[in-house]
């Protein structure tokens, strides 16, 4: 947990503000039992006789003191206010920090990493715990200064009145302390298990709100709803067993505190008893009855601010489920990282894509997902990659911008180690189109500037056209500044197709990946997409993940991958002739009469 204090170390001014205003008011609470004891003393000095008045002169004294009390009362609550501001500033800005971290810490994991947490965990440890950090944050700044400083003026006064008060503190203080420790190794796995149950109620809740029309579709409501009541069960569950517990040491803690302000007066009594025995004179037995109350207010002020720390010590569980949590996030290193030492990213001028007996497994156990991957892509030609499923086509090209590592071998550009490049000045020179579109919120101009920042609307406009996107964006009135909801909801399927396909474009790139990108078009706009998008990246290397092999067929060449290796590499005809892999799929899908129709409708849009 102390590591995460120091993200905000360049605070420590806030923090010994802090220190200073809790430090400042707590000594000026423990002035104001002085106060009503010197207010006793002046009424006991009075010597009134029944039936007399107190004195102008006693009663002007008596109106000073409650003056000096008011106003170190109005000074302590000042103060009380200035660390109650800081203090939220403070947690505010550890708070924004934390979030913050995380968040640039996971933009930089590799998907392995993602895998490895999951989003509803990340998005529980950015929100969830973060906010128990920031709560146990508050109330420490405030009770760890407040406490001891309560403890060490407080008892010193115990003891400048009579040791016998100080006994009372000594009993009762370790029996708090034992209590809260055994609280703390009782409470401390509850709380882990409540984090993890909140992980997976997100989980469910995630996957039912972004799954939803699945689950309608297929009548299982009352499925998912008995898998998220499971969940909130066990949450429930592991909450009451924590709240038994408060419930249970709360009680035994208020039960000590009674005990000890209680015992305070029978010392007072026993002192008291012990002057009536000695003939005291009766201002000494006062003055002990005076004593007596103050010291009940130096103790009742040491136990609040030991049953404040009590709560902070119950509190600590469960801050430090969190912050092992946040911690376990933060200290991953990224499996794709830069060299010490990288390329100028102007090496990379031609496009020219070479994968050399490149291997690649998720985990050291696991199968090869690719194994032997030896070809290369030339500018100005389409590698098509074809498949059946789990085959490892997606794999090829997510190991091109480095979103994993390759296990063995290497993946050059123009003759160099794409590990070599900075990953920024690699991924600038591609352009990506992933499986499942993806827009943000926003405009389709901030959109397209995703790619590009410094688009042009003329270079927008072009990349629109290519992506077959110009005309249902022209026909909102507001064009390229017509709103994109959140994930791009307000458009269809194949709208967010293209224009996840226009904000590759607009980027021009040497190289252009198309992960299976235009499975959601229809035949005629797919080939209009192709015929003009060879035109517009005429001197690029283009890579397609197709499952429509109608849509390949005048690729420059054709990967056939199966079980993670290549079983076939050339173009439609040729492995039409030599690969038997490529044939079923081809016999899957098409007969020869709608090879033919296809490539009529080809015909038939390039003439248009």
């Amino acid at each position: 947990m102390f590591k995460l204090y120091s993200l905000v170390k360049d605070r420590w001014w806030q923090l010994l503000i802090i220190v200073l205003l809790v430090a400042g008011q707590t000594f000026l609470q423990l002035q104001l039992p002085d106060y009503i004891k010197n207010i006793n003393e002046i009424i006991n000095n009075a010597n009134i006789l029944p039936g007399e008045r107190i004195s102008s002169t006693d009663l002007a004294k008596i109106g000073l003191v409650g003056l000096e009390m008011i106003g170190i009362s109005a000074l302590a609550f000042l103060l009380a206010a200035g660390q109650a501001l800081t203090n939220s500033h403070f947690v505010a800005r550890f708070g924004c920090v934390i979030r913050e971290k995380i968040f640039l810490t996971v933009e930089d994991y590799s998907l392995s990493d993602l895998n490895e947490f999951g989003t509803a965990s990340l998005l529980t440890r950015v929100t969830n715990d973060t906010r128990n950090l920031q709560n146990f944050m508050f109330m420490t700044n405030r009770v760890f200064v407040m406490a001891p400083v309560f403890l060490v003026i407080g008892s010193s006064k115990l003891l400048a009145l009579d040791i016998s008060y100080f006994y009372v503190v000594t009993v009762a203080l370790p029996l708090v302390v034992i209590l809260m420790v055994v609280t703390f190794f009782i409470a401390s796995p509850m709380f882990s298990r409540i984090q993890q149950n909140t992980d997976y109620v997100t989980l469910l809740f995630r996957e039912g709100l972004t799954g939803v029309r699945v689950v309608r579709a297929f009548n299982q409501e009352d499925r998912e709803n008995s898998y998220f009541e499971e969940a909130n069960e066990q949450l429930t569950t592991s909450v009451v067993k924590v709240n038994r517990l408060m419930n249970i040491v709360n009680p035994f803690i208020g039960i000590i505190f009674n005990f000890a302000y209680i015992s305070i007066y029978f010392v007072g009594f026993f002192l008291i008893s012990k002057l009536m025995v000695s003939d005291a004179t009766p201002a000494a037995i006062s003055d002990t009855l005076s004593e007596t109350m103050a010291a009940s207010m130096y103790l009742q002020h040491i136990m609040m601010s030991f049953l404040m720390l009590s709560f902070t010590f119950i509190m600590f569980p469960h801050a430090a489920a969190s912050a092992k949590r946040i911690n376990s996030v933060l200290k991953v290193t990224p499996t794709v990282v830069d060299k010490e030492e990288t390329k100028d990213k102007s090496l990379i001028s031609e496009g020219n894509v070479k994968f050399d007996d490149v291997t690649f497994t998720f985990s050291e156990n696991a199968h090869p997902t690719l194994e032997n991957i030896t070809f290369t892509a030339k500018p100005g030609t389409i590698t098509a990659i074809v498949g059946s499923t789990g085959s490892g086509k997606s794999s090829i090209i997510n190991l091109l911008p480095r979103f994993f590592d390759v296990t063995s071998g290497e993946i050059t550009i123009d003759g160099h180690d794409i590990r070599d490049f900075k990953i920024d000045d690699l991924r600038d020179q591609i352009g990506f189109v992933p499986q499942t579109a993806i827009l943000f919120s926003g405009t389709i101009r901030d959109n397209l500037r995703f790619g590009k920042e410094d688009a042009t609307e003329e270079e927008m406009i072009a990349a629109l056209k290519v992506a077959q996107a110009y005309d249902f964006v022209m026909r909102n009135e507001l064009g390229l500044d017509a709103p994109v909801a959140q994930s791009g909801r307000n458009f269809s399927g194949g709208q967010k197709q293209r224009l996840s396909i226009a904000r590759a474009l607009v980027r021009k790139p040497k190289i252009y990946v198309f992960d299976d990108s235009f499975s959601a078009l229809d035949y005629r706009t797919d080939i209009r997409l192709r015929s003009e998008l060879s035109s517009y990246a005429k001197d690029a290397t283009i890579f397609v993940v197709a499952q429509r092999v109608s849509s390949i067929l005048d690729a420059s060449q054709i990967l056939v991958l199966d079980d993670g290796k290549i079983v076939g590499l050339g173009t439609h005809g040729e492995l039409l002739q030599s690969c038997k892999v490529y044939q079923e799929i081809v016999a899957s899908q098409l007969d020869p009469d709608e090879i033919q129709k296809s490539r009529d409708l080809v015909l038939e849009v390039e003439g248009e």
